[in-house]
């Protein structure tokens, strides 16, 4: 856990490429019945984000040390220990206990600390790191890691759940960080990261499905990687990527600069070809 609070301090935002705002093709007449809806805003400039310096500043600050804390404390916060009985595992997570894979352990913390680096490097490689639309994103990105290890680690000191690890271990483990499973930190980290990722690019450049693919892909196989290693329960994985995904959307979103646009979609049918043309507008 102290590696992956270390990654969240370090690394932020994701990689995109100019958008151009779409204007009515020629040729569509005004006539031509058109369907509005609303849509999340693609801005004119690079900029898709508001900072409050004071308030934002301040719910990093409050939110790293919630996320620090613990684990500065955490022989003193975790007083459980083993022989841990499996019969009082639920028959859901139960099957998990016989898992223990080092390969699939070190894949997760490769997997996690990726996904929270590569985004803000392709962000600034592509805006420069000296964007100002660049630092936005950062503080945007900053915050969501920092909310997401804080309440990650509300969770985890409070219920103290033991990891599968600590049923199948002999002789029983008496470590605190064994005592942390619900719900994994690996897993909500991973989903958050990349949630706000998809969150800027869509907002930078239009609507695109294949972003939350991403997110969804590699996701999953953090949540894989985490059960195969013993090291969470399958509810532990389904909460993290619950928590991870809602804190990566809400956070961009209301930090979000225009947040009313409407999109046009216009039919446009010829004797040859039948299209949608969008028209964006804010």
């Amino acid at each position: 856990m102290r590696k992956r609070f270390g990654w969240f301090i370090v690394f932020l935002m994701i990689g995109p490429r100019l958008y151009a705002k779409a204007d009515m093709p020629a040729g569509v007449s005004t006539d031509t019945p058109t369907m509005h809806v609303e849509q999340q805003p693609v801005a004119t400039d690079l900029s898709v984000y508001r900072i409050h310096p004071v308030i934002d500043g301040s719910v990093i600050g409050v939110a790293a040390l919630g996320a620090l804390l613990p684990l500065i404390y955490e022989p003193k916060i975790i007083k459980k220990n083993c022989p841990c009985d499996s019969g009082n595992v639920n028959w859901f997570d139960r099957p998990v206990i016989q898992y223990h894979s080092p390969v699939a352990r070190t894949a997760g913390d490769i997997t996690v600390g990726l996904a929270i680096a590569v985004p803000p490097l392709l962000d600034g490689m592509d805006l420069g790191f000296k964007d100002q639309a660049f630092k936005e994103d950062f503080v945007v990105y900053a915050e969501v890691l920092a909310v997401d290890s804080a309440i990650s680690n509300a969770f985890r000191y409070t219920i103290q759940r033991p990891r599968p690890d600590a049923y199948r271990v002999s002789p029983m483990s008496s470590q605190p960080g064994e005592f942390t499973s619900f719900y994994s930190g690996h897993v909500a980290s991973t989903f958050a990261a990349l949630s706000a990722a998809s969150m800027t690019y869509n907002l930078r450049y239009g609507p695109h499905v294949w972003p939350w693919l991403i997110t969804a892909g590699v996701g999953l196989g953090e949540g894989a990687t985490r059960i195969l290693a013993g090291r969470h329960f399958y509810t532990d994985v389904v909460a993290g990527m619950a928590a991870g995904t809602a804190i990566g959307i809400g956070i961009p979103y209301l930090h979000e600069r225009n947040k009313h646009s409407t999109v046009s979609i216009t039919p446009q049918i010829s004797p040859d070809s039948a299209q949608l043309v969008f028209q964006r507008s804010f």
